[in-house]
């Protein structure tokens, strides 16, 4: 047919933003995968995700994924992507005692950060980070990804704006199981409240509001103080369960398990409210449950299922058309995104997404948790838990 021939497409005339990232595993890939789809699913979007360098100490296996996550090259020392001109975000997925000292430097070195959770180990590191990207004038985020889930946003929407009144209780959990089987493999050294405690603490202060004191027990009924991960000491905490009360008087709960068998990923939350309640959980994470007082003719005497997959809910302007729904990754694409879109157009990180001034409080959090535990008393947080 005349005419009908093969054409160049226009080139991508976007500006682009330099991405190095330091760790190649499990979230180096998720990272790796948000940046590649957010190119076309923001569209046109703020600028394009330039995939620099990626580094990791294990030259085999960092060389490999440079190749299969298309990065332009690689480093086998963090120093390389901080002193790499090319790189404007650095993008920390390493594990968590590589989380300080590589980010701070970046920072200072004038990238923005991001950082994977929990942001330190311990709550003193933590406020470092945060001062370090504060003090450079950087935008930085920690990966509390769900955040980003649209049935999250949009509860967190509902009880901003009132619809449900006054929050009268609430409870977090986060259940898993792979520590169930004594004799198994550990994927991680990290006890319950460190790898997905983390996540309810900061679930709770994202929708209900700042934690004002906690009490809280731990227990190790599977993992003893013997137990090792690749050598080393692994945290025992199996189970952690806390009482909670919010600065604005409402009281909760917040617990974490790795031994819930059955639980392959639950993080979970029930909030009740003057007039209705809202449910949530991972494993069905498009679905929202509902209750909320409507007038007599209209009125349903139970949860009703929401399917967070219209145009009109939270983040769906990116995705597919009414009722095709999300995944795990969405959560992380949704969150790249939005920081992308920060860092482009100078605009703030926070508080639709987490800082390291949130990633800083979740670890202040739990501290008080560990020491509750101790103590066997209740302890108080500072008075704006902003310490």
């Amino acid at each position: 047919m005349p005419g009908n021939r093969f054409q160049q497409a226009p080139p991508d005339v976007r500006p682009k933003v330099g991405i190095g990232i330091l760790g190649y595993g499990f979230m180096g890939k998720t990272h790796s995968n948000a940046f590649h789809t957010l190119r076309y699913v923001d569209w046109p979007g703020a600028a394009y995700p330039e995939l620099v360098a990626i580094a990791g100490r294990t030259e085999a296996k960092v060389r490999e994924a440079a190749t299969r996550y298309e990065y332009q090259g690689y480093y086998t020392e963090w120093q390389g992507l901080v002193e790499d001109e090319r790189i404007a975000v650095f993008d920390n997925v390493a594990g968590d005692p590589t989380h300080v000292d590589p980010t701070i430097a970046a920072a200072e070195a004038g990238k923005h950060v991001i950082c994977e959770k929990p942001l330190a180990i311990h709550a003193t590191d933590a406020k470092r980070m945060w001062e370090a990207a504060e003090r450079a004038g950087v935008k930085h985020l920690c990966c509390y990804n769900y955040r980003f889930v649209p049935a999250v946003r949009l509860a967190r929407d509902m009880l901003s704006r009132g619809e449900l009144g006054e929050v009268y209780q609430a409870r977090f959990r986060y259940s898993q199981q792979w520590r169930h089987d004594p004799d198994a493999d550990l994927p991680s050294p990290a006890g319950a409240l460190r790898i997905i405690g983390c996540h309810a603490i900061d679930q709770a202060r994202f929708l209900v509001g700042e934690i004002a004191s906690v009490s809280a027990l731990f227990s190790n009924p599977v993992t003893t103080s013997e137990r090792r991960y690749g050598g080393d000491a692994v945290e025992t905490d199996d189970t952690v369960a806390s009482l909670v009360q919010f600065q604005n008087g409402v009281n909760g709960t917040i617990d974490a398990s790795l031994v819930s068998k059955g639980r392959k990923n639950f993080l979970a939350w029930e909030i009740n409210c003057e007039k209705g309640t809202l449910v949530w959980d991972l494993e069905r994470l498009n679905e929202l449950q509902v209750w909320a007082a409507r007038d007599s003719r209209n009125a349903v005497d139970g949860l009703m299922d929401v399917i967070v997959a219209e145009s009109d809910h939270p983040f769906m302007d990116y995705w597919w058309p009414s009722a095709h729904i999300l995944g795990w990754e969405h959560s992380h694409i949704n969150m790249l995104g939005h920081f992308l879109h920060c860092v482009v157009e100078d605009r703030p990180v926070g508080p639709l997404a987490a800082t390291f001034e949130d990633g800083h409080l979740a670890q202040v959090i739990a501290e008080a948790m560990h020491e509750s535990a101790k103590t066997g008393r209740r302890v108080e947080l500072e008075a704006g838990a902003r310490v």
